[in-house]
């Protein structure tokens, strides 16, 4: 698979002063984040009870949180509730995950079997988890809401947010790497196969190639929710959101060049004719371009990325 190596562009040259005044905007916007109490009460009790659950159907050993409701000033109305699972026999899984996931409509909630977990995925779980104990022992709620307490200092706020974002951000980008690593293969693939079967081929490259777009826009709904508290809505919120993420705001300089936005608009137009159309219609070539050159446009997309994730550093005080 081809490496996604990091061309250096940053999007936009921003002085030290102005790069430490967006910092300050974003760090007072976190220190001064309401915790909605009563919405933690309900999450908390929502993964308590599918903490149940799995306990008595589907033969976990340990159920913990992790993620956002893990530090509960990082969960917001727009969470979701990650829930892992120790110990499940393997032919219960699949069962146990379309119950789980579906289990509360008022929250989008993840789930994972800590076995199947990889490398710094496993690592962030195991750092993250609390755990919650069997239905016959005293749910420790309070002890685990407030795991991370109200009166942080707003520098100590400041870092975990930025380590919680980056952290989802650098989780996405490597799914975003399998998926090349799938459309590299496919390349290959379709050289040799016959002609009958190569439309199957073709289809999933297009899949794919959508795939990897919706990765880069899930990045960027985070950054907007929880850097610009901005998500744009509309019916054209795809194109929307892509012009925010390539714009400067109070609280960051752009995430992204007017370049590789530009790039990245034809590949959420080409989304859109995915999409949008049957897949007869699709033609080959529209398809192996963009295939051809996903990895070199994902590689712009991690060079702003860093870019920005290096503009949230804080600068230590000079002696």
């Amino acid at each position: 698979m081809p490496k996604t190596t990091a061309p250096a562009h940053p999007p936009q040259a921003m002085s030290p002063a102005e790069l430490a005044a967006c910092r300050r905007h974003l760090e007072q916007q976190w220190a001064t984040q309401p915790i909605d109490t009563a919405l933690l009460h309900r999450a908390w009790e929502t993964a308590h009870q599918i903490a149940a659950m799995l306990y008595q159907d589907f033969g976990a050993t340990r159920v913990a949180v992790f993620g956002s409701l893990a530090e509960k000033h990082w969960f917001t109305p727009q969470s979701d509730i990650d829930i892992v699972a120790w110990g499940m026999p393997k032919d219960n899984y699949w069962d146990a995950y379309g119950k789980v996931v579906y289990f509360d409509a008022a929250f989008h909630i993840d789930f994972v079997s800590f076995e199947k977990t990889q490398g710094l995925f496993r690592e962030r779980v195991r750092s993250q988890a609390v755990f919650i104990q069997k239905p016959t022992e005293p749910p420790p709620r309070q002890t685990a809401a407030c795991r991370l307490p109200i009166s942080a200092e707003q520098g100590e706020r400041y870092e975990i947010n930025r380590r919680h974002l980056l952290q989802r951000i650098n989780d996405e980008r490597a799914k975003i790497e399998r998926t090349l690593g799938s459309i590299a293969v496919a390349l290959e693939d379709i050289k040799g196969v016959v002609p009958n079967h190569r439309k199957y081929i073709e289809e999933s490259i297009a899949i794919k190639l959508t795939e990897v777009y919706e990765g880069v826009e899930t990045i960027f709904e985070r950054i907007a929710r929880r850097v610009d508290r901005h998500v744009p809505d509309s019916e054209k919120w795809h194109n929307e959101l892509l012009q925010q993420m390539a714009a400067c705001r109070a609280e960051r300089p752009p995430v992204i060049s007017e370049e590789t936005a530009a790039r990245l608009k034809d590949l959420l137009d080409f989304r859109h004719k995915v999409r949008n159309i049957y897949s007869e219609e699709l033609i080959y070539e529209l398809t192996e371009a963009h295939a051809e050159t996903i990895h070199a446009l994902f590689a712009r997309v991690c060079a702003d990325l860093d870019a920005f994730a290096a503009s949230l550093e804080k600068e230590e005080p000079s002696e």
